[in-house]
């Protein structure tokens, strides 16, 4: 897909997507045997489809009104904006997974204090959602050697579908410290007592074409953690569902990673956006 969108103009961004698309079925040719394949451009150019039709509405209504409804510009443009995070969500997800088919992801670590990076991420969440998100911990501070980015968007994608899932909208995370490795536990009150079954199944054997579903989300996020020798797992009982995350307390670097609360969390601000999109306005 990204060569065509490279390669298309950007005069304007909604057609050129369009363009992209429809270049991609060229390249294919008459015989092909699209099968599951053709999953993959079909959820890419729905999302394209929605951004052409929102700019389409934008510009109707601009034309035809004289006095402008800001309210009405600012929630189409939203949605836009929504549509964008989503393909970019999609084409970050394809590619991790096809970097780390050719083992070519690679971890970028330093020594930090895990206890203010998760409570950080929480807090932030919290800010883009209407749930209620609920930090615990059993200590205020424990440094140990990680991936930040990688171990965020894991955390996300792990968060975004507790909130997907959750009957009542409420998630805890309690992180527990121990003395060589951490445990975070994400739970919530879920929708069906056969949840827990469904998302192991889905994260242990991933469909690579099933872009509405959890498996490419779960699966990564299972990856992620193992690349830092951490695991994940599913459990629960019927009423309620765990996801269990456990990293080991190392300390191999010799640089410490300086992390305070006035931090600018631009970059983790985006990344929320980017991984709720799909279910989630961030803006509203």
């Amino acid at each position: 897909m990204l060569p065509f969108l490279r390669n298309a103009g950007t005069d304007n961004k909604a057609n050129t997507l369009n363009l992209a698309y429809k270049n991609l079925e060229e390249y294919f040719s008459d015989d092909y045997d699209y099968g599951d394949d053709i999953k993959v451009p079909n959820e890419l150019n729905n999302i394209i489809s929605n951004i052409h039709g929102e700019s389409q509405l934008i510009e109707l209504y601009a034309h035809s009104s004289k006095s402008y409804d800001q309210e009405y510009i600012k929630r189409e443009v939203n949605l836009i904006k929504q549509n964008c995070f989503k393909l970019i969500k999609i084409i970050n997800h394809l590619a991790d997974l096809r970097m780390s088919e050719k083992k070519r992801l690679e971890l970028c670590t330093s020594n930090v204090n895990i206890v203010e990076i998760i409570e950080n991420l929480v807090i932030n969440t919290s800010k883009h959602t209407k749930g209620n998100i609920i930090f615990d911990t059993n200590e205020e501070e424990k440094f140990m050697t990680c991936d930040i980015n990688k171990l965020q968007k894991a955390l996300l994608i792990l968060l975004s579908t507790a909130l997907k899932h959750s009957r009542d909208k409420e998630i805890l995370v309690k992180l527990n410290i121990f003395k060589d490795r951490v445990r975070l536990d994400i739970s919530f009150n879920n929708k069906d007592k056969k949840l827990k079954d469904f998302f192991r199944d889905k994260m242990d054997k991933p469909s690579y074409d099933d872009l509405d579903g959890l498996s490419l989300d779960l699966f990564l996020s299972k990856y992620l953690i193992g690349l830092q020798e951490g695991s994940v797992s599913v459990g629960g009982n019927e009423g309620q569902t765990v996801f269990t995350l456990e990293l080991p307390c190392n300390n191999k670097d010799s640089v410490h990673y300086l992390y305070w609360k006035d931090t600018d969390n631009e970059y983790l601000d985006r990344q929320i956006q980017i991984e709720f999109s799909d279910f989630l306005n961030p803006y509203d």
